[in-house]
């Protein structure tokens, strides 16, 4: 049996300490939103990275020893700063920050801000702690073509034989949920696929059909359909219904 809800991320989410977020299509947004969210409910949060993000304002720098101050509300912190964002914690202070904060906000992944993406060798990098792993794509991929909707899209056509002047076709997309693509590194006992910006479909339905297939085609248990633009969210799942209160 198949269940459909209308959920709060942030309530779905806040059984989790350590959360790790990788793909493409709304990362950061969706981790801003978790923040804010759990801040609201007077939780401390850190947002880092074990790759890189923007030096947006709050932020501090682990090499400064910040880290140790437990913030109202929540604080990005990255070991240093070049070109204008904040480098990856190693593995280690990351867990040092889960003794200080309330929760661990990890973005472990970069997609340039295309809806889809195809990791490199080293990509993504997902601190073993991780008690959630969010995996996000993004469904306006499939409002295009190979190349100009998948970041790294030649490495993509090398693995799969894809042209990149294909269009992004529905069998395309769930391509992107195997072990060499957004699935790499995932333990998907651990795992909830994040499928956003469904607004952006005139088939509406394709977004629940596809969250289906990924539940049947690899075992996640959840499937979150998105549209972090309007701030609401559906849960996808089979079995129990999950309690959102």
């Amino acid at each position: 049996m198949w269940h459909f809800q209308k959920i709060d991320p942030v309530t779905f989410l806040s059984n989790f300490r350590f959360i790790t977020y990788v793909g493409s299509g709304g990362k950061t947004a969706f981790i801003e939103l978790c923040a804010r969210g759990l801040s609201r409910r007077g939780k401390s949060v850190a947002i880092t990275t074990t790759t890189k993000i923007f030096a947006r304002e709050p932020y501090v720098l682990v090499e400064d020893g910040a880290e140790w101050t437990k913030n109202l509300g929540f604080m990005r912190i990255g070991k240093a700063i070049s070109q204008g964002k904040l480098t990856g914690l190693e593995f280690d202070e990351i867990e040092r920050l889960g003794r200080v904060y309330d929760f661990v906000l990890i973005e472990a992944d970069g997609a340039k801000g295309k809806p889809m993406k195809f990791p490199a060798p080293y990509e993504p990098v997902i601190p073993p702690l991780s008690e959630m792993i969010c995996v996000l794509c993004g469904l306006d991929g499939l409002l295009g073509r190979v190349d100009e909707k998948i970041f790294r899209w030649e490495l993509f056509s090398q693995a799969t034989g894809i042209d990149g002047a294909a269009p992004v076709t529905p069998q395309v997309f769930l391509r992107f949920f195997s072990g060499d693509t957004l699935l790499k590194g995932v333990d998907i006992e651990r795992c909830t696929v994040v499928l956003n910006k469904y607004d952006m479909l005139r088939d509406r339905g394709l977004a629940l059909e596809l969250a289906k297939e990924i539940i049947q085609k690899t075992g996640v248990q959840n499937v979150i359909v998105a549209s972090l633009f309007f701030n609401v969210f559906y849960l996808v799942s089979r079995g129990q219904k999950t309690d959102n209160r």
